[in-house]
């Protein structure tokens, strides 16, 4: 059975928690890396690649509970893709044109589907809105079976917020105390 004490509401709070104390010191040096923080020790690892500083988080600490954000960035990977082939647009450019036409349609969107998902076609600026991402996309892609999509949750930074535990405890993991934050 997978152990985890937190849900991942509490990972995420935690998680941003630490990050906002450390701020400070890994901002103006390490920005654009990954950084990949235990929230129940609050050591931490910073890495071009989020993979290489969860495992040199995990080669501390064999059971740690991993929080990851892009350090100075408000997502840790933007999400752009085209689902039917690859898309030939140069890295960043899908993300960079979601975000624009977002900002055309925030006033509009925000005030009555906050919480929701946007998604985005950045070719033709069509879009859908639902309460389930893949819901959305699917009927854009219904209008636009060759939509370059973009995919954001209204009224948030990100569409969504990822804190999990990478890997499974032990009973005497689950016996230890949780410490609180400081």
């Amino acid at each position: 059975m997978p152990y985890s004490d937190y849900t991942p509401e509490t990972i995420v709070a935690r998680g941003d928690a630490i990050y906002q104390q450390q701020r400070h010191e890994v901002e103006p040096h390490h920005n654009g890396k990954f950084w990949v923080v235990d929230i129940d020790t609050g050591d931490y690892e910073i890495d071009d690649k989020d993979f290489v500083a969860a495992s040199r988080l995990r080669a501390k600490h064999p059971n740690p509970v991993i929080y990851c954000t892009r350090i100075g960035c408000c997502t840790a990977n933007p999400l752009g893709f085209r689902l039917s082939v690859l898309t030939d647009y140069p890295p960043g450019t899908v993300a960079t044109r979601g975000k624009a036409v977002y900002q055309k349609l925030q006033n509009k969107v925000e005030p009555y589907h906050n919480g929701k998902f946007l998604v985005i076609d950045i070719q033709t600026e069509d879009y859908e809105i639902d309460d389930q991402g893949t819901v959305a996309i699917n009927r854009l892609l219904s209008k636009h079976p060759d939509a370059v999509i973009y995919l954001v949750r209204i009224g948030h930074q990100t569409a969504y917020k990822l804190g999990f535990r990478g890997t499974y405890g032990t009973l005497e993991n689950k016996r230890r105390h949780i410490k609180p934050l400081k």
